[in-house]
């Protein structure tokens, strides 16, 4: 008799393998016992050899990869640690598994289609959205011809999913439905860890680049996700039969986006926003908090010994007149976005962040070893028309390059003069958006998001390693330093005059060159405050490759840190805040 254990280890809870491991304490066939110990699930298994690789190849089908699985091992042990108790398994959202997808969604099963079919594994069936229940085969079959009747289907009311064959009108950027994971690789640049991701049983929003010149996809990148409901399955499944590859989704509520940042994945910002536990050995400063984000909502976070909490309402949630409701200033929220990182690692002291947001001022800011935080840089608040940034160029000891530009490329000239950014100014976003139009590059609107994109898929297509060095010259005010951002971009224009064959290269310039500059700001900061680890936050990092670049040359001298369980840019501000050092009214 042997005792095997099965381990999966977890950056974050997996509700679903809670939920696995509790179904084994009904495996007749052995002694089981299960766990959860520091990120840990596990399954203890004793009995004969041949008993147990039958175990082995079950766990193997059901326990299906989760993009918040950082480790799985199989070990013999001596003395088995866990017990006949249920685990906690939390709020299971997926409404499939490996057992019941394969039998409602596919075309060859006897059972295709059939939306309500209970599964004794996941109990999928009792999660579906009351807007679908009841709807037959046909039913569905026919709401999948009236989409390609007319290229466009709307499901459910209250929070109503749009698909759509063309290219809505949106503003933000366009999100596709993955109906045939087979031409994936023929369509979207994807490495083995996207595909992964995509695969896993979140079935999250992964950030992708078209392959060149594709005949239907003129946005420079776009989000993919698989089908994450029932229904979607079942139609996703008849597309493919009508030879579609993918289709655009639009839903409020849809699977997060996720970033790769350093060693692996975090969720950028909830979208269906719901609670969030975690354990901190961190005591709070204060026992609940209210703060506003970037949309028309609130998070709010609480604390109880070991255990913070928190979660999100909308504006008409009685917790919005709570007295507890604080307004952050820039600096407070990169504090918090630190704060929200401490609980996961030790960084109290000497430590800095580089805190890059699309909705808040990018700043890097500094702990020192008694724990005072420094504001060290804060990107500048750029113009937000193309005729100021073109007036302060040209007051600027950029004129001379400004005008042989304006010269050379009349066209990308007058786009500039047409250039609107929304606020806030003060991100990188913003920078980025500029940068594009100075290199010409194409895209589908103005918007800074759209001009934002074409730079960011422009440098990923660059094939090299190396790429001119773009000035990112630091400006010292009264109280932090800033981005003289006339010499930046002067310095792009240059380069651009001098060479105009490869956008491709000044594109990965701007991102080689702005992480580059990050690792000489941290070593200074070092020599100063002696920085052991560097944290960050916020969603700006969704970027792939300015999280590569960052990882090669900060990562090269610094451990860099930041927050799994909790989003970069979301409910890490309302948790960090519950440690905030400010006086409350």
């Amino acid at each position: 008799m042997k005792i095997i254990k099965f381990e999966f280890t977890c950056s974050r809870q997996v509700p679903l393998y809670a939920h696995l491991c509790n179904q084994y304490l009904n495996y007749a066939e052995l002694n089981i016992n299960i766990g959860y110990q520091q990120g840990c699930y596990f399954i203890e298994a004793e009995g004969k050899q041949s008993q147990l690789e039958i175990l082995a190849d079950a766990i193997a089908q059901d326990f299906l990869i989760s993009v918040w699985l950082t480790d799985s091992r199989i070990a013999l042990v001596d003395t088995p640690q866990g017990e006949k108790k249920i685990l906690e398994d939390g709020v299971i959202e997926q409404e499939f598994c490996q057992q019941c997808a394969p039998i409602i969604g596919d075309n060859q099963s006897a059972d295709f289609g059939q939306l309500s079919l209970p599964c004794s594994c996941c109990h999928g069936e009792q999660r579906i959205n009351t807007d679908y229940r009841g709807l037959t085969v046909n039913d569905i079959r026919a709401m999948t011809d009236t989409l390609l009747t007319h290229g466009q289907l709307t499901l459910g009311d209250d929070n109503p999913i749009h698909l759509s064959l063309t290219a809505p009108a949106t503003t933000h950027r366009p999100r596709l439905l993955v109906c045939n994971p087979n031409t994936l690789n023929a369509q979207f640049h994807l490495n083995d860890r996207q595909i992964l991701a995509l695969s896993s049983i979140e079935k999250p929003l992964i950030t992708v680049r078209p392959i060149q010149e594709h005949p239907k996809l003129d946005a420079p990148l776009y989000d993919l996700c698989f089908a994450y409901n029932r229904l979607l399955l079942i139609i996703a499944e008849q597309l493919r039969q009508k030879g579609i590859d993918w289709l655009f989704i639009d839903d409020a509520t849809q699977q997060s986006a996720l970033a790769f940042i350093y060693s692996g994945w975090v969720e950028v910002e909830s979208q269906h926003r719901s609670a969030v536990n975690i354990a901190a050995k961190v005591d709070a400063l204060h026992d609940n908090v209210l703060i506003n984000d970037a949309a028309d909502g609130f998070y709010y976070a609480s604390h109880k010994p070991g255990r913070y909490h928190a979660e999100y309402y909308n504006t008409n949630h009685t917790h919005v007149d709570d007295t507890h409701c604080i307004t952050l200033s820039d600096e407070e929220r990169a504090i918090c976005a630190l704060n929200s990182v401490c609980l996961e690692h030790d960084l109290s002291k000497n430590c800095a962040i580089i805190f890059l947001s699309e909705h808040y001022a990018g700043q890097i800011l500094t702990l020192d070893a008694k724990k005072n935080s420094e504001l060290f840089f804060a990107l500048p608040s750029l113009p937000d028309t193309g005729y100021e940034i073109y007036h302060q160029l040209e007051q600027s000891p950029q004129r001379q390059v400004l005008e042989k530009f304006k010269q050379r490329y009349p066209e990308d000239y007058l786009r500039l003069l047409d250039l609107k950014l929304p606020q806030p100014t003060t991100n990188l976003q913003s920078l980025w958006a500029i940068a594009a139009v100075l290199l010409g590059l194409k895209s589908r609107t103005m918007a800074v998001n759209d001009l934002a994109d074409a730079l960011i898929a422009c440098a990923l297509g660059h094939r090299g390693a190396n790429s001119p060095r773009i000035d990112y010259p630091l400006t010292r005010g009264e109280a932090h330093r800033s981005l003289n951002w006339c010499k930046t971009l002067g310095t792009l224009m240059s380069f651009r005059l001098a060479d105009d064959r490869d956008s491709h290269k000044l594109a990965f310039g701007m991102h080689d060159s702005l992480a580059d500059y990050f690792a000489n700001w941290i070593e200074h900061l070092d020599l100063n405050i002696s920085v052991k680890q560097v944290a960050l936050a916020g969603s700006e990092w969704q970027n792939p490759l300015l999280c590569q670049r960052v990882a090669l040359r900060v990562g090269k001298n610094f451990p860099i840190r930041f927050n799994q369980q909790l989003d970069i840019d979301g409910n890490n501000y309302a948790i960090g805040a519950l440690t905030l050092k400010k006086r409350r009214k």
